[in-house]
């Protein structure tokens, strides 16, 4: 299986029949990200994927293990946390009407993009009100 770190893009011509399952480094600060309030924390992250090609169809299922910092919501100061979150996305190359799950579609240049699934997973993992520690007095101005 072929993966493009950097771009988190999957070569689908790399893949065979049936399951195929892969764990890749992901160089955190090469990625674009594009998330207003986080950053990579550290240097590499990890992916742990299966990707099940079938006919019409292609299932990726995984997780992604890396860290993030994000502003205190009192006082700004970085707050890292932990991203461990599970991956789902399926896709089709011929979308059915009568269903109903959400199915994206796959494109016909030969590789999929699975940014937005592994992005998805870091927004999920994000604190909903991050704090640096439960008594932090916020920003001083003094």
């Amino acid at each position: 299986m072929n993966l493009d770190t950097e771009t988190l893009v999957l070569d689908l011509r790399s893949l065979s029949g049936g399951v195929n399952t892969g764990t890749f480094e992901i160089p955190m600060k090469s990625v674009s990200w594009s998330l207003d309030e986080a950053e990579p924390a550290d240097d590499a992250g990890t992916l742990h994927l299966s990707v099940d090609l079938e006919e019409g169809t292609v299932i990726c299922i995984g997780r992604f293990d890396a860290s993030f910092i994000t502003p205190c919501a009192r006082c700004l100061q970085p707050v890292r946390f932990n991203v461990s979150e599970g991956i789902l996305r399926k896709y089709t190359w011929v979308p059915d009407p009568s269903d109903h799950e959400d199915i994206e579609l796959i494109p016909d240049t030969g590789f999929l993009d699975l940014l937005c699934a592994v992005r998805e997973a870091v927004v999920l993992s994000m604190p909903g009100k991050p704090l640096c520690s439960a008594d932090c007095p916020g920003i001083d101005y003094n």
